[in-house]
Protein backbone atom coordinates (compact mmCIF):
# COMPACT_ATOMS: atom_id res chain seq x y z
CA UNK A 1 0.00 0.00 0.00
CA UNK A 2 1.47 3.37 -1.04
CA UNK A 3 0.03 6.78 -0.24
CA UNK A 4 1.19 10.31 -1.11
CA UNK A 5 0.37 13.36 1.03
CA UNK A 6 0.95 17.04 0.34
CA UNK A 7 2.86 18.49 3.29
CA UNK A 8 1.87 21.74 4.97
CA UNK A 9 4.79 24.05 4.24
CA UNK A 10 5.43 22.50 0.82
CA UNK A 11 6.50 19.22 -0.70
CA UNK A 12 5.16 15.69 -0.53
CA UNK A 13 5.43 12.68 1.77
CA UNK A 14 5.21 9.18 0.33
CA UNK A 15 4.15 6.47 2.79
CA UNK A 16 4.65 2.83 1.88
CA UNK A 17 3.82 0.00 4.27
CA UNK A 18 6.13 -2.97 3.79
CA UNK A 19 4.89 -5.63 6.22
CA UNK A 20 5.76 -4.56 9.78
CA UNK A 21 7.76 -1.56 8.52
CA UNK A 22 6.78 1.76 6.97
CA UNK A 23 8.96 3.60 4.45
CA UNK A 24 8.51 7.39 4.64
CA UNK A 25 10.05 9.62 1.96
CA UNK A 26 9.68 13.40 2.09
CA UNK A 27 10.65 15.76 -0.74
CA UNK A 28 10.41 19.47 -1.38
CA UNK A 29 12.08 22.03 -3.60
CA UNK A 30 15.29 23.55 -2.27
CA UNK A 31 14.45 27.23 -1.89
CA UNK A 32 17.60 28.36 -0.08
CA UNK A 33 15.59 29.82 2.82
CA UNK A 34 16.90 27.43 5.48
CA UNK A 35 16.44 24.00 7.07
CA UNK A 36 13.05 22.26 7.16
CA UNK A 37 11.87 19.61 9.61
CA UNK A 38 9.23 17.00 8.79
CA UNK A 39 6.52 16.31 11.38
CA UNK A 40 3.87 13.59 11.24
CA UNK A 41 0.42 13.81 12.81
CA UNK A 42 -1.57 10.61 13.22
CA UNK A 43 -5.29 9.85 13.21
CA UNK A 44 -5.15 9.16 16.99
CA UNK A 45 -3.69 12.67 17.47
CA UNK A 46 -0.02 11.85 18.06
CA UNK A 47 2.81 13.95 16.68
CA UNK A 48 6.29 12.73 15.70
CA UNK A 49 9.38 14.48 14.38
CA UNK A 50 10.53 12.49 11.36
CA UNK A 51 13.74 14.48 10.81
CA UNK A 52 15.41 17.27 8.84
CA UNK A 53 15.26 17.49 5.05
CA UNK A 54 18.75 17.39 3.52
CA UNK A 55 19.88 18.79 0.14
CA UNK A 56 20.12 16.32 -2.74
CA UNK A 57 20.60 18.07 -6.06
CA UNK A 58 17.77 20.55 -6.63
CA UNK A 59 15.64 19.04 -3.85
CA UNK A 60 15.51 18.61 -0.12
CA UNK A 61 14.88 14.97 0.85
CA UNK A 62 14.38 12.75 3.87
CA UNK A 63 13.96 8.99 3.90
CA UNK A 64 13.15 6.91 6.98
CA UNK A 65 12.04 3.36 7.64
CA UNK A 66 10.16 2.97 10.92
CA UNK A 67 8.42 0.01 12.48
CA UNK A 68 4.65 0.07 12.39
CA UNK A 69 4.77 -0.45 16.17
CA UNK A 70 6.84 2.71 16.72
CA UNK A 71 4.38 4.77 14.67
CA UNK A 72 1.42 3.27 16.54
CA UNK A 73 3.11 3.91 19.91
CA UNK A 74 3.66 7.58 18.93
CA UNK A 75 -0.02 7.90 17.95
CA UNK A 76 1.00 8.49 14.33
CA UNK A 77 -0.53 5.50 12.59
CA UNK A 78 -2.32 5.86 10.38
CA UNK A 79 -0.67 9.09 9.30
CA UNK A 80 -3.28 11.86 8.97
CA UNK A 81 -1.05 14.70 7.79
CA UNK A 82 2.54 15.84 7.45
CA UNK A 83 4.13 19.24 7.63
CA UNK A 84 7.52 20.62 6.66
CA UNK A 85 7.90 23.97 8.43
CA UNK A 86 10.99 26.11 8.09
CA UNK A 87 12.84 25.14 11.27
CA UNK A 88 16.00 27.20 10.96
CA UNK A 89 15.94 30.12 8.54
CA UNK A 90 19.23 31.33 7.18
CA UNK A 91 17.85 34.87 7.60
CA UNK A 92 15.85 35.12 10.84
CA UNK A 93 14.27 38.56 10.47
CA UNK A 94 10.75 38.53 8.95
CA UNK A 95 10.90 34.83 7.92
CA UNK A 96 8.54 32.25 9.41
CA UNK A 97 10.34 29.33 11.07
CA UNK A 98 9.33 26.52 13.39
CA UNK A 99 9.99 27.49 17.01
CA UNK A 100 10.16 24.19 18.91
CA UNK A 101 9.62 25.79 22.35
CA UNK A 102 7.64 29.03 21.92
CA UNK A 103 6.87 29.11 25.65
CA UNK A 104 10.38 30.28 26.44
CA UNK A 105 9.71 33.49 24.47
CA UNK A 106 6.92 34.71 26.76
CA UNK A 107 6.89 35.86 30.40
CA UNK A 108 3.45 34.74 31.59
CA UNK A 109 3.44 31.26 33.20
CA UNK A 110 -0.06 30.44 31.84
CA UNK A 111 1.10 31.26 28.30
CA UNK A 112 4.26 29.22 28.83
CA UNK A 113 2.06 26.20 29.60
CA UNK A 114 -0.12 26.80 26.52
CA UNK A 115 2.93 27.17 24.27
CA UNK A 116 4.59 23.80 24.83
CA UNK A 117 4.14 22.55 21.25
CA UNK A 118 6.04 23.89 18.22
CA UNK A 119 4.57 26.92 16.46
CA UNK A 120 5.54 29.11 13.57
CA UNK A 121 7.49 32.17 14.69
CA UNK A 122 8.70 35.31 12.95
CA UNK A 123 10.99 37.96 14.41
CA UNK A 124 10.01 41.57 13.86
CA UNK A 125 11.77 44.82 14.69
CA UNK A 126 9.51 45.28 17.74
CA UNK A 127 9.39 41.67 19.00
CA UNK A 128 7.99 38.53 17.41
CA UNK A 129 4.84 36.89 16.05
CA UNK A 130 3.48 33.39 16.57
CA UNK A 131 1.16 31.71 14.08
CA UNK A 132 -1.07 28.63 14.16
CA UNK A 133 -3.20 27.12 11.37
CA UNK A 134 -6.82 28.29 11.42
CA UNK A 135 -9.16 25.69 10.00
CA UNK A 136 -12.34 26.26 11.97
CA UNK A 137 -12.64 22.55 12.79
CA UNK A 138 -9.76 22.21 15.25
CA UNK A 139 -9.03 23.76 18.64
CA UNK A 140 -7.33 27.16 18.73
CA UNK A 141 -3.85 26.91 20.25
CA UNK A 142 -4.00 30.20 22.18
CA UNK A 143 -7.76 30.40 22.72
CA UNK A 144 -7.21 32.56 25.83
CA UNK A 145 -5.61 35.18 23.56
CA UNK A 146 -8.08 34.95 20.66
CA UNK A 147 -8.97 38.62 21.07
CA UNK A 148 -5.29 39.47 20.42
CA UNK A 149 -5.11 37.44 17.20
CA UNK A 150 -5.46 38.55 13.63
CA UNK A 151 -5.98 36.36 10.59
CA UNK A 152 -3.42 36.11 7.83
CA UNK A 153 -1.86 33.70 5.39
CA UNK A 154 1.36 31.83 5.96
CA UNK A 155 2.59 29.99 2.87
CA UNK A 156 -0.86 30.28 1.30
CA UNK A 157 -2.85 28.87 4.22
CA UNK A 158 -5.05 30.70 6.76
CA UNK A 159 -3.46 31.22 10.18
CA UNK A 160 -4.17 33.04 13.39
CA UNK A 161 -1.26 35.36 14.20
CA UNK A 162 -0.38 36.81 17.60
CA UNK A 163 2.04 39.72 18.06
CA UNK A 164 4.33 39.98 21.10
CA UNK A 165 6.68 42.74 22.17
CA UNK A 166 10.42 42.17 22.81
CA UNK A 167 9.67 41.26 26.42
CA UNK A 168 7.27 38.49 25.38
CA UNK A 169 4.04 40.29 26.28
CA UNK A 170 1.06 40.04 23.88
CA UNK A 171 0.27 43.20 21.93
CA UNK A 172 -3.35 44.23 21.40
CA UNK A 173 -3.92 45.39 17.86
CA UNK A 174 -5.59 48.73 17.13
CA UNK A 175 -9.38 48.80 16.97
CA UNK A 176 -10.76 47.58 13.67
CA UNK A 177 -7.55 45.78 12.67
CA UNK A 178 -8.58 42.37 13.97
CA UNK A 179 -11.41 40.97 11.84
CA UNK A 180 -11.78 37.23 12.25
CA UNK A 181 -13.47 36.13 9.06
CA UNK A 182 -15.52 32.96 9.17
CA UNK A 183 -16.83 31.24 6.09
Amino acid sequence: MERRLGMTGGGTLTIKQEGPRVRLEARRNADGRGLYKVWLTGEPGGRLLLGTLAPEGEELRLSRILSLGKLEQAGCWPVREAEAPLAFPFEREKVWYCEPRPGHLVQDSLLQELLRRPMLCRRTGQGFELAAPFTGDSPIVLNTLLCFARTGEVEGRPHLIWTFDQGGKPVMLGEGSNPIKRK
